[in-house]
């Protein structure tokens, strides 16, 4: 069984990777305001860099995950062999979409609204390559239970919600809900007692969130 404490060390080291993204993000900003002359190249400039940062942040918080899913089982005492792998993010192909559509905000009289929806799904796509990471691996590994929801103390009542459920989801039966700005992880369960999740309750909370 993964901790508390290491469980949330895990998740902070995460947030840390978003804060990258964010810092990246925010140094774009300025200087496509120096540089760019028209909306329209402004949104092209972050048509261009932001999948980069996607595909590199997210290779990063996916290689983290993966190691600590590996010493995390050997912590727990789990016998046999496994090596994890790294999963890309799942929101790849989402995010030229996403930049096109938050670049609607640069024809506007508040073109800045554009940075924060950048923010916030250019975060949840680089995470949830780690998210992947520990979701698949769970599935992958014959010997765990499943995997269950890291939230912080300020968490949302969605995410409170979905990790309150007192058990383990599975690969099988649900993906990692998550809204903009979840800073949320995932955490194996090697546990055989460990109960999963009725998934028509978990399906029943996913409503009040958008799947990109």
């Amino acid at each position: 069984m993964v901790s508390a404490a290491d469980a949330q060390a895990f998740r902070q080291a995460q947030v840390g990777i978003r804060v990258l993204v964010e810092r990246d993000l925010n140094r774009l900003w300025e200087q496509v305001w120096i540089t760019a002359v028209s909306p329209e190249r402004v949104r092209d400039l972050f048509l261009d860099r932001v999948p980069l940062l996607v595909e590199r942040y997210g290779l990063d918080a996916a290689n983290l995950a993966a190691e600590w899913f590996e010493v995390q089982r050997a912590a727990s005492g789990v016998g046999g062999a496994f090596a994890a792998l790294p999963v890309a993010s799942p929101y790849q192909d989402a995010v030229e979409p996403m930049v096109r559509r938050t670049a609607g905000a640069l024809w506007t009289p508040t073109p800045e609204t554009m940075l924060i929806g950048l923010k916030a799904s250019t975060g949840k796509y680089v995470l949830a390559a780690a998210r992947a990471t520990i979701t698949t691996n769970t599935d992958r590994d014959p010997k765990a239970r499943g995997w269950k929801r890291i939230t912080s103390a300020r968490a949302c009542e969605f995410c409170r919600a979905l990790a309150g459920r007192g058990g383990v989801y599975t690969e099988a039966s649900v993906h990692f809900a998550s809204h903009g700005d979840c800073n949320c992880a995932a955490a194996p369960e090697w546990d055989p007692s460990a109960e999963p999740v009725d998934v028509a309750a978990y399906r029943a909370s996913v409503r009040t969130t958008s799947e990109t």
